[in-house]
């Protein structure tokens, strides 16, 4: 059994590419695929090939914010990527029997999937136009590849949706341009005042697939944009998995995604945070609480980074080292 996880370089954004082998080829499974024009640097790790084209054998969407989705569509339109299926938990089918809505939600909710720039295409229906589209079923793994979706559970998510379809649009970016510092080390006080304020608001980081690739004896908790309290449930749901993981962190470092009850519950034993290195992704807070536990390594700082079945080489510089 041979694997490789790649977060790939893609500043505020999420793109991660995972090649699994088993004796029988490479299969690779692709979770996010950052904005429009990352497409092709996800191209470039993916392992699966067949003649001229790319093959992905699975693709997740953890939730439709651009940063997320732009990229698939990239990739759904190019002639040379196969896609075997794309995973969306759709927020219509999840609102359909819901008592709250009604057909301009569930439009709503379905438009959340359109392109950041061009609402003729939606990936929803691009999936489904070439038949790879496929929700997922929580708590099973993949046919031969250990990768499970374990959130947000269902009610959750069906409030998210609904929040989200009422509430809709695309993020702006970002437009700080202060850069992360690193010497700027808070105390413990002042960084736990900063974890301890209001967590999570946007319905759609709520509603992010939380998945788990657990290769051999080895835990990636991949928490895309999610927020604390569904990785907290996931935490319930599969502590044995969860804690010492090797995490990704969610939404870049914010400081509203993770408390510093739920770093404690997952004690990682790796972090790595997808980010272009401002005050805000990462946020120090975040760092210095997830470096009681571990280094913390970030796309800013290092570039693409790389986790493998085999021994690393050319390890990565932390961000920031575990404390003492």
């Amino acid at each position: 059994m041979q694997y490789d996880v790649t977060i790939i370089d893609v500043g505020d954004a999420d793109a991660i590419v995972i090649n699994y082998e088993d004796g029988n080829g490479w299969k690779t499974v692709v979770v996010d695929a950052g904005n429009i024009g990352d497409g092709f640097k996800v191209k470039k790790y993916i392992k699966h090939r067949e003649g001229v084209f790319y093959v992905i054998d699975f693709a997740y969407c953890t939730h439709p914010d651009k940063d997320h989705k732009g990229g698939f569509f990239d990739l759904i339109s190019d002639r040379f990527v196969r896609i075997g299926a794309l995973v969306i938990r759709r927020p219509d089918d999840a609102l359909r029997n819901d008592p709250r809505s009604s057909r301009i939600i569930l439009s709503s909710a379905h438009d959340a999937y359109n392109h950041p720039t061009d609402e003729r295409r939606n990936l929803i229906d691009e999936a489904e136009a070439k038949g790879v589209l496929y929700e997922p079923v929580l708590g099973v793994d993949l046919v031969d590849i250990p990768l499970k979706v374990i959130g947000p559970r269902p009610q959750f998510f069906v409030d998210a949706c609904y929040e989200m379809a009422v509430t809709f649009a695309e993020l702006k970016d970002d437009v700080i341009s202060e850069t992360y510092a690193e010497d700027e080390l808070p105390s413990d006080e002042d960084a736990q005042s900063v974890m301890d304020e209001e967590k999570e608001t946007s319905p759609t980081n709520k509603s992010s697939m939380i998945l788990l690739f657990h290769p051999n004896n080895r835990n990636f908790l991949l928490a895309g944009d999610a927020c604390s309290a569904t990785i907290h449930d996931a935490f319930n749901d599969y502590p044995q998995e969860l804690s010492g993981c090797t995490l990704k962190v969610p939404h870049h470092g914010s400081k509203h995604n993770m408390t510093t009850e739920v770093i404690n519950l997952l004690s990682p034993t790796n972090a790595v945070i997808s980010c272009k290195g401002t005050k805000k992704h990462p946020n120090p807070a975040v760092v210095h609480f997830l470096s009681k536990h571990c280094n913390v390594y970030s796309t800013h700082k290092s570039g693409t980074l790389v986790y493998q079945s085999a021994p690393v080489i050319n390890p990565a510089t932390a961000l920031r080292e575990k404390q003492k």
